[in-house]
Formats: C-alpha cells, structure tokens, sequence
C-alpha cells in the first residue's frame, strides 16, 4: 500500500503532461455543455495544488532529510517566492483577492509542479523510463499536430461549437493582422505563440532521435517531424521560430561543440554565402503583402495613426518597465500579465514575462526567479548525460529569449511541459555525478 501512495506523485505529473496541452478545450466543451466553467478551469490548478501537498507530506515523512537536503535551497527560494506574492498583495491591495490568486497560482505552479517531479523520484529512488517518457512526450505532441493541421483545413468557426468564445475569455479563431486570409493554428491551446512554444521541446527531440545513429524508423521520426516543423510554421509565431532556431544553436553547443566548431570554421565561407543570398531574398520581397503580413505582421490597412502588432508588443513593454521603474519593489500578483485582464483599464499587459514579473512582485521577485531557473538549469546540467536532460537544456535558451516578448510561463501546457520534465528528469544520486555529453 505504501509503495503504491509513493507512486502517486510520479503519475500525477504524467496526467498533467498529458491533460494540461488539451485543457482549454476540455474545460470549455465541458463547461458550456454540462456547466460548471469555472470550475472545470480550475481544477487543474487545485490537482497540482493537492498533489504538490500530498508529495510534500510524503518526502518529509518518508525520505530521510540528507536526501532531500541538496534541494533545500530551491524549496527555501520557492517558499519565499510565494511569500512575497502574498505580502505584496497585502501592502499594496491594487487588485482584488480572486485576481490575486489566481496570478499567484500562475506565477508559482511551475514551480510545484518541477518539486513534484523532485519528490516523486526522491521517494521512488528511480528516475522514470527515459525512453518510456519521452516516447510519451512525442505521442502527444503529435496528437496536437495532427489537431493543428485538420484546424487549417477546418472552417474558422469550428471551435465555436466546443465553447470557445472570446466572451468567454477563449478565441475560436486567429488571423495575422485579423486578416482571414492568414489564419493562424493553435490545436487545442489558448493562442498560437503558446502553441508554438509548446512544440520547441518535441522538435528538439525529435532532430536528436532522428540524429542518432542507434535510432530505428528513422524515416517515420523524419516525417513525423516535417509535420511538427509544417504545423509550427502554420502557427506563424515569429517568437516561436526564433525559439526554434535558438534551441537548434544551443543543441549543437550543448551535444557537440567541438564537432560544430570544427564544421564553422571549415565552411564559413558557405555560411557566409546562404546568409547573403537570404538577405538579398528577403530585401527583395520586404514590400510584398505576403511578406509584411507573415514575417513583419504590418497591418497596412490600419490608418497611420494606429500601431501594428510590434509597435503595440513595444508600447506594452515601455510601459511596464515604467511602472517598474516607478515602483521596483512591486504592485502585487494580478496587476500585470495575462490575469491582470480581469482589472479591466488597470490591467497592464506586458508582452515580456520579465517584466511582468517585476511588475507585480519587483525587482527582488524576479531576481529570485531567475536564481530559481538558473539552479534548475544547473541541476540538469550536473545529470548524467541523457537526450531528455540536453533538450531542456537547450529549450531553456530558447525560453529565455522567448519570454521577452510573451507571457510564456502563464500558459500552463508551456509551463508544466518544461518544469515538469526537468522534475522528472534530474536525480539526486546523478547530480554531482557528470559525465561527457558525447550523444
């Protein structure tokens, strides 16, 4: 019986990778069918919540304290970070209590979930099957991507009759510029940059699958992936595909540096020659409609006066980082970043997840943050080398770039992916066992 309650925490965390990327379009066919919206939204969230608590209770009853000890320091700067939402939220009251915590859940669950992962494999003394979970990993994403491309072939409305509404807070539809001639997919998630976010990690496994030369079917991995490359394409979130390409650059450092430097300085001149042939390509067809909507996303129907998508990207962050300016210690969760929505004219969106940070727990708040994610990165560094540990890695470059011009880790399929496989993946007894990341 014992054994089996140990095993909880490691499933809860499968159950979350697996429902959190279908959960907009779970809680919304389910809740305008049968009722209950609310709370079909935030079930999810009280899961992870009682499974976080469940997990907790266990390891300190279970795992002998010089086990758990090394996390200490991520367990304290979680605890603190949580604390600071909520003595931010009392000294400044600039939103409501229910706006308050719903932002607090967003900006913490990740964290939970990662803790998750570290408890479940401190009280199993096993990590998980690696090819078992990134077998897992692969079959969702491309359930999502199958969902992704019938949606460009689908009508637009089509989501409509599952319950997406934008009165109800879920777009059934994006288009570049509103143009229905760019429609943009998104599959099951809230927008398209969150989905294109979500793919990164799936891509990049699935260029080091198809890489390795133990790898079998790997012309079933090849189109697999075209398909993930295609659907990520469809998406047109330029942040996504910077992402991608940035995840690419840092694989390569990660897993064979010394390879790729070798090949650098043998074809550079190659090199040299595709990027001025793409920039004679692309300054040829800078003014073509085509090319402004999909790369630029300008507008050109919009009057003079009004601001295209970067301009507005650009307005939202200068005005966060003001208010951060103005008050660095911070105006509390709720009052900036998605959430922050519900507080009608006093919302401030960011479209930077640090500056959103800042804004609502200051300047402290984000260096802990920060500090957090930088452990993470370091603990996965220290595993024994493994595909699982190196793509996170790598997707965390990505990430990094990422969030500075979306709200990337209040998407919850975003989050979880990442920090729920980084608990997963590092291991206590490999951590300060490192060896050569020779894949």
């Amino acid at each position: 019986m014992v054994e089996t309650i140990k095993q909880l925490p490691r499933w809860g965390v499968y159950i979350l990778l697996a429902y959190m990327p279908f959960h907009i379009f779970l809680s919304q066919w389910l809740g305008t069918s049968v009722g209950g919206l609310s709370a079909w939204k935030i079930a999810k969230d009280v899961f992870t919540i009682g499974l976080f608590v469940c997990t907790a209770g266990l390891v300190l009853l279970k795992v002998p304290r010089k086990e758990w000890r090394p996390y200490t320091t991520l367990i304290i700067l979680a605890g603190a970070y949580a604390t600071l939402h909520l003595v931010l939220y009392l000294t400044n009251r600039e939103t409501s209590l229910s706006v308050a915590a719903l932002a607090s859940t967003y900006n913490n669950r990740f964290l939970w979930i990662f803790l998750v992962g570290i408890g479940a494999g401190l009280l199993l003394r096993t990590q998980p099957d690696k090819k078992v979970l990134i077998k897992f990993v692969l079959a969702v994403s491309t359930l999502l991507c199958v969902l992704g491309l019938l949606q460009w072939f689908l009508p637009d409305d089509v989501l409509t009759h599952f319950g997406y509404d934008k009165a109800l807070g879920v777009k059934p539809n994006f288009f570049i510029n509103e143009d229905p001639a760019y429609p943009r997919v998104f599959a099951t998630f809230r927008d398209p940059n969150s989905f294109g976010a979500y793919l990164i990690i799936p891509i990049l496994l699935f260029v080091k699958l198809v890489q390795k030369k133990q790898t079998k079917n790997k012309l079933l991995l090849g189109g697999i992936l075209a398909l993930h490359l295609v659907v990520l394409y469809l998406s047109f979130s330029r942040a996504a595909w910077i992402g991608l390409v940035i995840g690419l650059g840092a694989l390569l450092i990660i897993s064979q540096k010394e390879r790729t430097w070798e090949v650098v300085k043998r074809f550079w001149p190659i090199f040299i020659m595709v990027l001025l042939v793409i920039s004679f390509v692309v300054y040829t067809i800078r003014d073509t409609s085509t090319f402004r909507s999909i790369v630029l996303k300008a507008d050109d129907k919009n009057a003079p006066t009004e601001l295209d998508s970067d301009e507005y990207h650009l307005h939202f962050m200068k005005e966060g980082a003001r208010k951060v300016i103005d008050q660095p210690i911070g105006h509390g969760p709720g009052t900036a970043g998605i959430v922050s929505i519900h507080n009608g004219a006093e919302g401030q969106l960011t479209e930077n997840y640090y500056v959103q940070v800042a804004h609502e727990v200051g300047i402290i708040g984000l260096v802990v943050f920060i500090v957090m994610w930088l452990l993470v990165i370091r603990m996965l560094l220290n595993q024994e080398s493994s595909l699982l540990s190196t793509v996170l890695v790598a997707s965390a470059a990505a990430y990094a770039v990422m969030g500075m011009v979306m709200h990337l880790w209040t998407n919850e399929a975003v989050a979880f992916g990442w920090w729920g496989l980084a608990g997963l993946t590092i291991s206590f007894g490999n951590s300060h066992n490192k060896t050569p990341r020779n894949e």
